[in-house]
């Protein structure tokens, strides 16, 4: 007799059997896992409930004298009388109350006052002010209640009179667990429910899903062959993009080199007659001083500070436009010597002056060395300006670490500004203050906001009204650090 020979399976049948069992097991080991942890939930919730309705009748009611012995007998009824009437019910079938040393001080049945359980591990964590609870197979107290009621669900609740702060004792109830088993039941047919028809649909899917792949390959290759022809005349294109960038970039090559010559021609162009006003407004004032009147000297003096304004205005745009052009050389920096050189630089300018500098940590920089020494130049420079009606100027460079990277920063207790004109800051020609109290070109943070831009970081400022101000910066390490 020759044996049974089983049919071939084909692939798909093999992956179909095989993705059945691992799915299968897959939903049998989720709805377990569900299941138990929504009966904890209810179970949770139940103690929970228990022990607030409890504690709000009981806690009010009871005092810490209670505890230190056993209840006298009027106490006694006092406090049966209470439980009786607000909380025995046909869910709640015993209540218990416990001392801090494990002495019964009540129970509904008296002839079980006066023991002791210490070794009770849920009763002891009410004692320290946890709530427990356990569920137990049966009532181990009598044999009619066991016969009655079954398992039991038992909450221990720590209990707080009403004339103490601290944990005096524990409540333990006892309630049938009939009241919770329907609940647990409904859940229980939810959740399998769910998770049966949850897995048909799964498979289901699944399986349509294997069926349909061998069909999707066959298009997936025409596809990829379409695909591939794409790339082909999208490399065609990217590669006629990189000819009109190389043209478009040698073409701003071209126009920086003509603004170049154009911002030389205009500086020297303008700062000429600027140089022969200023000139021969000093030779007036030097050899008609004894001509002319006190009008027209103050005058000509106006007409000098303008030019001389004028020409720093000149230089200081030409630096800001030199900014964009100029080859940075990267290395590191000692920042604590560099704001400590620069601050003596500006201070010898300011003789007669109580400024006092606190330099705080501050770690490296890497960067352009001579562009974060004019960085540091400007900020500090108008900390100085604009501490200049404080009897003793407090200027404060130091560091702080902020999203994993340094950020510098120059304190001051100036005359600080108003928040809502930050976005005027660092505008060219932006001042916030009038050139009458503070001299300045309006120029000086738009070339520290160039310089901090080139590096890859940003800038930015926080300051109040006559309460100082503060200016940020930090500076990219990415691609800057050596």
């Amino acid at each position: 007799m020759e044996p049974i020979r089983l049919p071939k399976l084909s692939l798909l049948a093999k992956f179909t059997i095989i993705s059945f069992l691992i799915t299968a097991a897959i939903a049998i080991a989720l709805g377990w896992g569900i299941q138990q942890q929504m009966e904890q939930n209810a179970l949770s919730q139940a103690t929970q409930n228990t022990a607030d309705q409890v504690s709000t009748i009981l806690n009010q009611k009871l005092h810490r004298a209670d505890f230190n012995g056993t209840l006298d007998p009027a106490r006694y009824e006092e406090i049966d009388s209470l439980i009786r009437q607000n909380v025995l019910n046909k869910h709640v079938v015993r209540v218990k109350i416990w001392n801090r040393e494990g002495l019964l001080l009540y129970s509904d049945e008296k002839e079980q006052i006066g023991q002791s359980f210490t070794d009770n591990d849920e009763l002891n964590e009410a004692l320290a002010g946890k709530i427990v609870s356990d569920v137990s197979p049966e009532k181990e107290e009598n044999k009619e209640e066991r016969e009655q009621y079954g398992r039991l669900f038992e909450v221990y609740v720590p209990l707080l009179p009403a004339d103490s702060n601290q944990v005096a004792g524990a409540y333990e109830i006892y309630q049938d667990m009939d009241m919770l088993e329907p609940g647990i039941a409904r859940m229980r047919n939810f959740v399998w429910g769910s998770i049966g028809l949850g897995f048909l649909v799964l498979y289901g899917s699944l399986f349509v899903f294997v069926r349909n792949a061998s069909r999707e390959l066959i298009h997936r290759n025409k596809e990829n062959e379409r695909l591939y022809e794409e790339t082909k005349m999208q490399l065609a294109e990217l590669q006629r993009a990189e000819k009109e960038l190389l043209k478009r970039t040698t073409e701003l090559e071209s126009a920086n080199k003509e603004l170049e010559a154009f911002s030389y021609s205009v500086s020297h162009d303008l700062r000429a007659p600027l140089r022969a006003i200023d000139g021969f407004s000093r030779v007036m004032l030097e050899e008609y001083n004894d001509k002319l009147d006190d009008e027209g000297k103050r005058y000509l003096n106006i007409v000098r500070d303008n030019t001389q304004k004028m020409g720093q205005l000149i230089e200081d745009l030409l630096a800001l436009s030199r900014l964009g052009r100029k080859e940075m050389q990267v290395s590191r920096i000692d920042m604590t010597k560099l704001a400590k050189t620069v601050f003596d630089e500006i201070k010898e300018a300011n003789p007669g002056r109580n400024i006092q500098l606190e330099i705080k940590t501050l770690p490296p920089a890497y960067g352009d060395q001579a562009m974060i020494h004019q960085v540091l130049v400007n900020l500090l420079s108008n900390a100085i300006k604009f501490t200049r009606f404080k009897e003793k100027a407090v200027i404060e460079i130091g560091s702080i670490v902020r999203m994993n990277e340094i950020v510098y920063y120059v304190k001051d207790n100036g005359v600080g500004f108003d928040m809502q004109y930050l976005n005027k800051l660092f505008g060219v020609f932006q001042r916030l203050h009038s050139t009458e109290d503070f001299e300045g070109t309006g120029v000086g943070l738009a070339i520290v906001q160039r310089i901090i831009h080139r590096h890859g970081g940003k800038v930015w400022a926080e300051g109040k009204v006559n309460e100082g101000s503060t200016f940020y910066f930090n500076l990219s390490e990415g691609g800057m650090k050596k």
